[in-house]
């Protein structure tokens, strides 16, 4: 069930892929072109899969930061590209993919991995949601298995939440489509400003 729950959350966040096509699909079956920098993050991730309740792309939930970093398959660097000598990597921070990579974040806390943020349409549940996925394709797939609630710092988006198992996938829903996602455990899943 968390399997086709993650899936149907991040296609929440697109639509099915199609395996042969160029991009993804709309509703009518087209493809929708992608933009140079689509195309080199789709290619740079495209041994990944689908993101999962135990995580994506070899990164899973509990997993040591040095572990990700060495999983993933581009560079991951904090803000400032190297952690600051003074930090403690048992507190809450961020690791961001590089280029290619655009649009996706880990979040660090305790010193393993616990969410995973998505900001563009590459990544994908098994069910094909994402970026960019109708948020009444994802209600009328889970059904009363969501929780619905309005986003703290933004009242006017709408967070489309499913448990999965140990894990949880929100879906910031804007005007009607998923404008970003993330999946993780709590509490990480759950904090609405990233490290709390």
């Amino acid at each position: 069930v968390f399997p086709a729950l993650v899936a149907l959350v991040l296609a929440a966040c697109g639509g099915d892929p199609a395996p042969d096509a160029d991009g993804p699909l709309t509703e009518d079956g087209t493809v929708i072109e992608l933009t140079e920098a689509e195309i080199a993050e789709r290619d740079a991730l495209a041994r990944c899969g689908a993101v999962g309740p135990e995580g994506y792309c070899g990164v899973r939930f509990g997993m040591t930061r040095e572990a990700a970093i060495a999983a993933f398959p581009v560079e991951l660097e904090y803000y400032d590209t190297a952690p600051p000598a003074d930090v403690d990597p048992l507190r809450c921070h961020e690791l961001f993919a590089v280029a290619p990579v655009t649009g996706i974040s880990l979040l660090v806390e305790g010193g393993v991995v616990a969410r995973i943020d998505f900001i563009s349409g590459t990544a994908r549940t098994a069910d094909g949601f994402g970026v960019g996925a109708s948020a009444d394709d994802i209600r009328a797939k889970f059904g009363g298995g969501l929780s619905e609630t309005p986003n703290i710092y933004e009242p006017e988006i709408t967070d489309l939440g499913v448990l999965q198992g140990a894990a949880k996938f929100i879906c910031e829903i804007d005007n009607g489509v998923v404008r970003s996602w993330r999946a993780g455990v709590t509490p990480a899943i759950d904090y609405p400003a990233h490290c709390g």
